[in-house]
């Protein structure tokens, strides 16, 4: 049920900007703490959110009836009515939105719009209507953690290099752990999104869902372990490469025995997101945006054509000066020439080496952040909200 303004009745909506409601009839601001809906019992373990349907399409959309601007995000239709009222789990806590719609559009375009090799048409896409802003559901876990690990390097003698092999394990209590609630969103997704600061966590109140969307957990308490186990993991595995002497090489982790015991109750939290979805020839994209730091992740689509145009001219550029040096070399030019001539030929070929080893890396990082982008696991995330 919609909190009304107590001045005119309009419906109030969260503002991150004044961390307020907000009415968009007169203006007046609240804070979600003064404000207190008679039909809602803040003492019960659920809240009811409501479920609209789209007459064009037949798709449901879970969201508040304080959103502003209701539409269907299957087929962008205005005409949604009313269908029936869900129960859903309370959360212990929220993070409110501090970032403003327009300012995740502003720090996607900062990143994104000026990039020479992503296609100038995308920016059309960047649009406050293709925004939501969302309250992904996270358990925040204490827990008991152990780990043993076999760990491989290699480590160089003389010509040669060796293998040699490493064991660590150990115990950690973890505190304050976020796990992603939602098995629907990728948790690699999830990780770049962080941090999150606990500290600026309210109490829950249904007010700050004003104007937004929001998912709930889908995980049982086993699926919580499992994905609290894999994060301690990752948190763990950082640790122990750092452990490994700075002269071994290539290190890996062979095999690892781990698990994570959770430790008092897990606290439900609702943190914010920006999703800006959109399509470019015919695949999904997604850009995300911590709703609280600001914090983008996601790679947009890149025009192949031209990085291999500007790989190719570089590779030519080398070479043609490479051959240059050699006929000045052999054509008896001044030794002085010779030398500044070689010493620059040196410099191209160490600086391209090192440019080219950089971009691959550069560019197999693109490729797993486009593929997350382009996940239509996380474009159906967005579109199976719930408020």
């Amino acid at each position: 049920m919609a909190v009304l303004c107590s001045n005119c009745a309009g419906k109030l909506i969260f503002n991150p900007a004044s961390q307020k409601l907000e009415c968009a009839n007169c203006g007046a601001g609240f804070r979600p703490e003064d404000v207190r809906d008679n039909g809602i019992d803040v003492s019960s373990k659920y809240y009811d959110t409501r479920v609209y349907t789209c007459g064009h399409c037949g798709a449901e959309i879970i969201t508040s009836d304080t959103e502003s601007s209701t539409f269907c995000v299957y087929c962008g239709n205005p005409a949604i009515v009313f269908s029936r009222v869900s129960r859903e789990y309370r959360p212990d806590g929220i993070i409110p939105f501090k970032i403003t719609k327009l300012q995740a559009l502003d720090k996607i375009r900062s990143r994104f719009e000026n990039n020479p090799i992503v296609p100038k048409e995308i920016a059309g896409s960047f649009k406050p209507e293709n925004m939501r802003g969302i309250y992904v559901p996270y358990w925040v876990i204490n827990a008991d953690y152990q780990e043993a690990d076999w760990i491989s390097g290699t480590v160089k003698r003389g010509k040669h290099s060796e293998t040699r092999y490493y064991s660590r394990a150990g115990e950690v209590k973890f505190k304050n752990v976020p796990i992603d609630g939602s098995r629907i969103l990728n948790d690699d997704v999830s990780l770049r999104l962080e941090p999150f600061y606990l500290e600026d966590s309210k109490e829950f109140d249904e007010d700050y869902l004003n104007g937004f969307y929001s998912n709930t957990s889908d995980m049982d308490f086993m699926d919580l372990r499992e994905s609290a186990s894999e994060r301690c993991h990752k948190l763990f595995a950082d640790e122990v490469v750092k452990s490994i002497p700075k002269n071994v090489n290539s290190v890996k982790i062979r095999d690892s025995i781990y698990w994570a015991d959770i430790q008092d109750d897990p606290i439900y939290m609702m943190f914010p997101v920006w999703f800006l979805t959109f399509k470019y020839n015919g695949k999904p994209y997604t850009i995300l945006v911590n709703g609280q730091t600001g914090k983008v992740t996601g790679t947009l689509p890149w025009l192949q054509k031209k990085i291999w145009g500007i790989a190719i001219a570089t590779f030519i550029l080398v070479i043609a000066f490479i051959i240059a040096s050699f006929f000045i070399i052999r054509g008896g030019a001044p030794e002085i020439i010779t030398f500044v001539w070689t010493c620059g030929a040196a410099a191209l070929l160490c600086t391209s080496t090192i440019c080219f080893s950089v971009g691959f890396r550069g560019l197999r990082r693109i490729l797993k952040n486009l593929r997350l982008s382009q996940s239509e696991a996380i474009f159906n995330f967005v579109k199976r909200r719930q408020s």
